[in-house]
């Protein structure tokens, strides 16, 4: 059974039964310009264990897992915000916030790319850290940088990582601001599971977990009763995955990733709110 559909299936009925809808005026809007209001819930953290091959897709919907993992290698590898160089991977994920120079701003993958400690990214002196002195407590991440924040198209919604060895195996912690449940959760705990994968291979340690930290988690009006359809249908078997040819963390592709047995119900479209 896969233990992602069952964080999630408590996610859902946390915010249906806790929840607070807003009321009054709402900073996010449907394409069609009508307010995007929402039910949230303030403050969840959720642990899920990724040592071993299963793949952290739902099954009680279809979850597209191919445009994940190239806007993660966008972010992490390429260290990119133009938007085309995305597209052109075949994601279409941040199209809505293109601005006019083409990117989206000083954001997500222009953040990782800053020096870090004399390192040339965020992502190399991570791996250095874990390498190199892995009792260090300042194994971070963080892209939630005041001064560029105005500049950016959107503030990072997941902005930091911190990462820790013990006994022989890598944490990963991260944090998330703000949690589209239906869209945006299901796409990152996906592609930080398979980054967590990745720093571990790299630097020769069994993964362990991966603990989740959201703010403020959150349905969309629009997306409810799609979602209590959705939470209807039975918890299948999880797939499994495979990382092919990996050699470095940097010379990894989204197509050396393979899902393998990928069970699911049927597919939902969540409408996007920007």
């Amino acid at each position: 059974m896969s233990k992602f559909d069952i964080i999630y299936k408590d996610i859902v009925e946390k915010i249906e039964k806790d929840g607070i809808t807003t009321k009054g005026e709402v900073r996010t809007k449907y394409l069609d310009g009508t307010p995007a209001h929402y039910r949230s819930y303030i403050g969840y953290q959720f642990r899920l264990d990724n040592s071993g091959d299963e793949a952290h897709l739902l099954t009680t919907r279809f979850c597209p897992n191919k445009a994940p993992i190239r806007e993660l290698y966008w972010i992490w590898i390429l260290q990119s915000n133009n938007v085309d160089t995305l597209v052109n991977l075949g994601c279409k994920f941040w199209n809505e916030w293109k601005m006019e120079d083409g990117t989206i701003g000083p954001a997500y993958g222009a953040q990782i790319k800053t020096k870090t400690f004399g390192y040339e990214s965020q992502l190399h002196y991570i791996i250095s850290e874990i390498k190199n002195n892995p009792n260090s407590r300042r194994i971070m991440t963080e892209i939630w940088i005041p001064e560029a924040l105005d500049k950016m198209a959107l503030t990072p919604c997941v902005h930091l990582t911190q990462w820790s060895v013990i006994e022989g195996k890598l944490f990963l912690e991260v944090r998330q601001r703000s949690c589209d449940v239906a869209l945006g959760l299901v796409a990152n705990v996906f592609q930080y599971s398979i980054l967590h994968k990745l720093v571990a291979l790299e630097c020769g340690l069994e993964p362990g977990e991966i603990i989740w930290n959201i703010h403020n988690m959150h349905l969309y009006d629009r997306h409810l009763e799609s979602i209590k359809e959705q939470m209807k249908s039975p918890i299948l078997s999880a797939p499994t995955f495979k990382i092919n040819n990996f050699t470095s963390i940097f010379d990894f592709k989204p197509d050396d990733l393979e899902i393998i047995n990928y069970k699911h119900g049927e597919k939902y479209s969540y409408e996007i709110a920007i």
